[in-house]
């Protein structure tokens, strides 16, 4: 199957035959195989019946019927997985996005090599709805850009299409069920670096149906599930100390913290155990200063994964590939060598979990340098400089010293090497056997 075509429905009757007659029209004159699911989210007016008969009349459509109305975002993951196109996407079916602009969309990703296509929307003044529209929008947009740096044209329109086999995971995994889901989904693919693409399309209100936005409760029903997306993603202030709010002061207060040769000699002592141009995955790795300082004109591929949103976009501002990464929940990447800088202790009891999925991930070794001696550790001032790195995840309060850090990397077959009076000590492991 090439496109699966998504139709969320809600209380469509007035205007589904026609809209479906046009989106099939267009869907035929492509070479593809397609398929259309509707997702009838609760509708109250004759909706269900109509889909009832459209896909009785055509072997291509076929329905699903939630039993309540749980919103847009619910409706479109219901059908992304339940369809079968290595393209899955959705419009509007009012329409008010014409369906002649869906080829266009779906060849960016079928021929350009796009992972996720949008439409951005362009209006005829007359049928904004009043300039209080235009500036909420406006100002959402902005806000979006601010908070999640999304550098989006039109994070909200109603027509957007996914690659299936790169997407999965962010429309699948995305947890607002409502209007928001617009906004979560496309943050998560500027989080994830997937390839986004915006093609303009004209959008043309429809007299013959009311608007359902409400401007007050909807904005604020807006600004507290992007409050509360911030939190999940690691972007939020009020859960973090300040020294994890921006790439540039975390850079600035680690090298302090260090002095400025030590903070460089423990990513140099880490990248002496990299090969020139081998692949390279960085876990939890902050600003990827180990890319950018050494491994980036040794021919390295590199991979940054990290759990704080303001560092992804921090490190990818600058060219590095770096996205955000929930390392108890994901499966790491595969590659050459398998890295982490001065983060182990954030896991806290489940540090052997982490080290047998970062083997598992390594095809020749896993490489972890951290600090095993620590200002938090002195008897006054040890809570306080502790306390005033949380990062907003995970564990904080204690470190490693030597010993226990010796032991953990025996426990894993692993190797340790530290200098004296070294604040990092560095253990290497070798890979997990595989099975043949």
């Amino acid at each position: 199957m090439d496109l699966s075509l998504i139709v969320p429905c809600y209380n469509e009757a007035d205007h589904l035959r026609a809209s479906v007659r046009a989106v099939v029209e267009t869907l035929e004159l492509t070479p593809w195989a397609w398929e259309i699911v509707f997702v009838d989210d609760g509708s109250g007016d004759d909706t269900r019946a109509i889909i009832t008969d459209i896909c009785a009349a055509d072997a291509r459509c076929r329905a699903i019927f939630h039993d309540h109305n749980r919103g847009r975002g619910a409706a479109f993951k219901t059908g992304f997985a339940a369809s079968r196109g290595r393209v899955a996407g959705f419009v509007d079916i009012d329409l008010e996005v014409h369906a002649r602009y869906i080829p266009s969309l779906v060849n960016e990703i079928e021929r350009h090599g796009a992972d996720v296509v949008t439409g951005h929307r362009h209006f005829l003044l007359r049928q904004t709805g009043g300039l209080h529209r235009v500036a909420l929008s406006w100002g959402y947009r902005r806000l979006c850009d601010v908070l999640l740096s999304m550098d989006l044209a039109d994070s909200e329109t109603g027509c957007k299409f996914f690659k299936r086999e790169t997407t999965s995971a962010m429309v699948l995994g995305s947890d607002d069920d409502g209007w928001f889901w617009d906004t979560e989904v496309m943050a998560r693919a500027r989080l994830a670096n997937v390839r986004i693409r915006e093609l303009p399309v004209l959008f043309l209100r429809r007299a013959d149906k009311a608007s359902t936005v409400h401007p007050l409760r909807d904005s604020w029903a807006y600004l507290r599930a992007l409050h509360g997306f911030r939190g999940k993603m690691g972007m939020s202030r009020r859960t973090r100390s300040p020294i994890y709010w921006t790439g540039v002061g975390y850079d600035l207060v680690m090298r302090a913290l260090y002095g400025p040769r030590e903070w460089a000699s423990t990513y140099a002592a880490v990248a002496a155990r990299i090969p020139d141009g081998a692949g390279v995955v960085d876990v939890c790795c902050g600003t990827a200063r180990l890319y950018q300082d050494f491994l980036r004109q040794r021919g390295c591929t590199y991979l940054g994964l990290d759990f704080n949103g303001d560092f992804v976009m921090h490190a990818r501002r600058r060219g590095v590939d770096v996205r955000w990464f929930n390392l108890l929940t994901e499966p790491v990447p595969e590659a050459d060598y398998v890295v982490m800088c001065s983060s182990l202790y954030h896991f806290g009891d489940r540090v052997d979990e982490v080290i047998e999925k970062m083997r598992r991930a390594a095809r020749h070794g896993v490489v972890i340098s951290e600090p095993v001696r620590n200002l938090s550790d002195a008897p006054v001032v040890g809570p306080l400089l502790a306390a005033l790195t949380n990062p907003g995840v995970g564990s904080f309060e204690t470190r490693f010293d030597l010993d226990r850090f010796a032991a953990l990397v025996a426990r894993h077959g692993g190797a340790l090497t530290h200098e004296d009076g070294a604040r990092n000590a560095i253990g290497t492991f070798p890979p997990m056997e595989r099975s043949s």
